[in-house]
């Protein structure tokens, strides 16, 4: 049978033995008032019981100074437990924001789907009707112009990094292989990026005049795109702020 041993937090240790050391010190204290609460008869004016006295007197102010203490470094653990995990809280905040900014976790939202397609129809020039990475391109910049927050192509997030090009009837996006149909979907606001993407004289219009069924959009009031799965390597490129 395997046993697993739970795993305390690093402060818990010296939080412990502090509260340990300070009931033992109250016990102790306790137990010096013992002798003079049973009731047992004093020795008022005798030189002996005066020097007893003001010895038990000066141990208690000690043990008082010593309890003291120990509760301002209890208190003090108390603050640097709670500043430690309001740092971790704000730094986990700012790695999760780089994240996204990278691409780098699933986001929802809603947005807009494009839908771009070969034409059917028969032609001299059969390229004319065919979608390729250009037109990708083109679509995509033009929702980053737009204010959209994020993208996918053929469910392949979209990055800083991402490159896209055409072999034959081929599109890579990145390294992923996709064909007609092509499936963009962005997150942002739908009003705004349907507007932008239907202006007079924007891409879609182009393709769109060649043959209307070439292009479908859509507007998506829930949308999950998947995070970027490629190579976030930088084999050149270093960051010029020092390492602390």
């Amino acid at each position: 049978m395997q046993i697993n041993f739970v795993k305390f937090p690093q402060w818990m240790m010296p939080v412990t033995l502090v509260a340990l050391l300070m009931g033992f010190l109250l016990v102790s204290s306790h137990l010096s008032y013992g002798p003079q609460s049973s009731g047992a008869p004093r020795m008022y004016g005798a030189p002996e019981g005066r020097g007893a006295g003001a010895s038990l007197a000066r141990s208690l102010d000690e043990k008082d100074n010593e309890i003291n203490k120990l509760r301002e470094e209890i208190t003090q653990l108390q603050n640097a437990l709670a500043n430690q995990s309001r740092q971790a809280k704000v730094l986990n905040e700012s790695l999760q924001e780089a994240k996204l900014l990278a691409a780098l976790t699933e986001v929802e939202g809603p947005g807009v789907e494009i839908i771009l397609k070969d034409s059917e129809k028969q032609s001299d020039n059969p390229w004319q009707y065919v979608i390729h990475d250009d037109d990708v391109i083109r679509v995509v910049n033009e929702l980053w112009l737009a204010g959209a927050e994020a993208i996918a192509v053929n469910n392949q997030r979209i990055s800083i990094t991402t490159a896209f090009r055409c072999e034959g009837p081929v599109i890579y996006v990145g390294r992923v292989p996709i064909s007609s149909p092509v499936v963009i979907r962005a997150i942002g606001d739908p009003e705004t990026l349907m507007g932008a993407l239907n202006m007079p004289g924007r891409y879609l219009n182009e393709i769109r005049t060649v043959d209307p069924k070439m292009v479908e959009i859509h507007k998506r009031y829930k949308m999950v795109l998947p995070a970027y799965t490629g190579s976030t390597e930088f084999r050149h490129a270093r960051s010029t702020v020092p390492k602390q």
